[in-house]
C-alpha cells in the first residue's frame, strides 16, 4: 500500500508538471480564497495584539480598577492601600491629580496648562508604559532628595533642557525628569506628567502641609473637589473583573472604610477601566465576519479546482488507462488524482502567502506613516497564518480531488486505450 501511495504521488507530480496551464487555471481560485483567508488572520492577529497593547497603554492591563474617594478625605492613606490589597489588588498605585496644578519650567520656557498626576513605581505593573527615553521609576526613587518626574513626549518637546526643569505654585522647586513616554491617548495633544509619591514630592501632589498635616490635606482636597484615586489591577479570574461598575470590589472595601477614616460608602466608587474585553469581543466578532467572507472565497475556488478537475479526468481517459494497463492498482490512481489536486491546492497557497507577506510589508510601511506602531507589534503573517493558508488549501485540494478520482477510477480501461 506504501509503494501504491508513493507512486500516485510521483504520478500526481508529474501530471502536474505536464499540464501547467491547467494547474495555473486550477490555481487562480484557490489564491484569491487562500489569500483572503491568510490577511484575515493576519489582520485579526494585528488586531488583536495592537488593541491589547492599546488598552494597556492607556487604560490599563486586564484587569484594572480605578478606585475613588469623593466628598471625604482618607486620613490614613496606609491603611487604605493595606485594604486595597485584602480587597484583591494585586497592584496597587496612587493616581492623584494635584490639589492645586502646579507650572513647569526650563530656562525660559515656562509651561502652565500641563496636568499632572502622582503615582507610584507600581503604576508600570499596571499599565504599559512605552518609554521614548530613559526609564520607568523604581523603588528606588522614592529616595531622592528632589521630586522625580515622567513627561511625555509633548512636554518635553515643550520645555527642551530636561536638566533644568523646575515646577511648583507659589514657589519653584527643582525635579529630576528621569524619562520621557510615548504619548497615550490619555494625553496625546496635551502636554502631560508624572510625579512619583515621595517625601519629595508630598507638597507638589497633596498641597502645602501644617502642623495638622492630615487636617490640612482633607480641608484643601475637599474645598477643591479633588478625589482620591487610585489605580488597582486584580486577578482577572477574580469575581470581581467580570463586574464593570465595581460594585463587588467596592463592597469589599467598605467594609473596613472606618480604618481610613470615610464614614459614608456612598464615596467610595470604583469601575474597571480597562476594556480589553470589549475589544477582543468587537476584533472576534470581526474576524468571525470577515473569515465568514474568506470562506464563501475559497468555496467558489474549491468549486473551480473541481470543475477544472472532472474536465481534467475526462481528457486523460487514455493516459490514465495506460497506467492501468502497465500495472497501475487503483489505489495509485486514486492517489494520483486526488495528490494532482493537493500539489495544485499547496502551490496556489504557497503563492498566496507569499502576496499576503508583500502586501502587508508594503501596508506595515503604509500605516507606520500614519500612526505610530509599538516595536514589538510587527504588521505581518503569524505562523498560525501560514497553518491555516497552507492547512485550508490542501483541504480544499483533497475535498476537490476525491470525486474525479472516483469518476477516474469508473472509466473503462478498455476504452480509454482505443481513444
Amino acid at each position: 500500500m506504501l509503494r501504491s501511495l508513493m507512486a500516485g504521488i510521483v504520478l500526481a507530480f508529474a501530471g502536474s508538471r505536464a499540464n501547467v496551464a491547467r494547474t495555473i487555471l486550477s490555481c487562480t481560485g484557490i489564491v484569491v480564497g487562500v489569500g483572503a483567508l491568510v490577511l484575515v488572520v493576519s489582520a485579526s492577529d494585528f488586531g488583536q495584539r495592537f488593541a491589547t497593547a492599546y488598552s494597556e497603554a492607556n487604560a490599563g492591563r486586564p484587569a484594572t480598577l480605578e478606585v475613588s474617594v469623593f466628598e471625604e478625605t482618607i486620613t490614613d492613606r496606609a491603611a487604605f492601600e493595606e485594604d486595597l490589597v485584602r480587597a484583591g489588588g494585586r497592584d496597587v498605585s496612587l493616581y492623584q491629580s494635584p490639589v492645586e496644578p502646579p507650572s513647569i519650567r526650563s530656562g525660559d520656557t515656562v509651561v502652565t496648562e500641563a496636568s499632572f498626576t502622582g503615582v507610584d513605581p507600581s503604576l508600570g505593573d499596571i499599565r504599559r508604559m512605552n518609554m521614548l527615553e530613559g526609564r520607568w521609576f523604581t523603588d528606588a526613587d522614592t529616595g531622592s532628595l528632589a521630586p522625580v518626574m515622567i513627561v511625555n513626549e509633548e512636554l518635553a518637546a515643550a520645555i527642551g533642557d530636561l536638566a533644568q526643569v523646575q515646577v511648583g505654585t507659589d514657589h519653584w522647586m527643582d525635579v529630576r525628569v528621569i524619562g520621557v513616554l510615548e504619548s497615550s491617548a490619555l494625553d496625546s495633544g496635551w502636554y502631560s506628567a508624572y510625579i512619583l509619591r515621595s517625601p519629595a514630592s508630598e507638597e507638589l501632589i497633596f498641597g502645602s502641609g501644617s502642623s495638622d498635616e492630615e487636617e490640612s490635606e482633607a480641608e484643601a482636597m475637599y474645598a477643591m473637589g479633588v478625589p482620591t484615586t487610585y489605580q488597582v489591577r486584580i486577578d482577572p479570574e477574580d469575581p470581581a473583573a467580570d463586574d464593570p461598575w465595581g460594585e463587588i470590589f467596592t463592597e469589599r472595601l467598605g467594609s473596613a472604610s472606618w480604618r481610613w477614616g470615610v464614614e459614608n460608602r456612598e464615596s467610595l466608587s470604583s469601575y474597571r477601566s480597562d476594556y480589553a474585553e470589549m475589544t477582543n469581543e468587537a476584533i472576534t466578532y470581526l474576524s468571525l465576519a470577515l473569515m465568514g467572507i474568506a470562506a464563501i472565497t475559497l468555496t467558489t475556488g474549491l468549486l473551480g479546482v473541481l470543475n477544472v478537475g472532472l474536465v481534467t479526468v475526462r481528457e486523460r481517459r487514455r493516459e490514465l488507462a495506460t497506467y492501468r494497463a502497465l500495472g497501475a492498482s487503483r489505489f495509485t490512481l486514486f492517489v494520483a488524482v486526488v495528490m494532482e489536486s493537493v500539489v495544485v491546492s499547496l502551490v496556489a497557497g504557497i503563492i498566496a502567502i507569499a502576496g499576503c507577506w508583500a502586501v502587508l510589508a508594503v501596508g506595515g510601511a503604509v500605516l507606520g506613516s500614519f500612526v505610530q506602531l509599538p516595536d514589538d507589534i510587527p504588521l505581518n503573517i503569524p505562523p498560525a497564518g501560514v497553518l491555516v493558508g497552507l492547512g485550508s488549501a490542501a483541504l480544499v485540494g483533497l475535498l476537490a480531488g476525491i470525486i474525479p478520482a472516483m469518476r477516474a477510477l469508473g472509466a473503462s480501461v478498455v476504452a480509454g486505450l482505443r481513444e
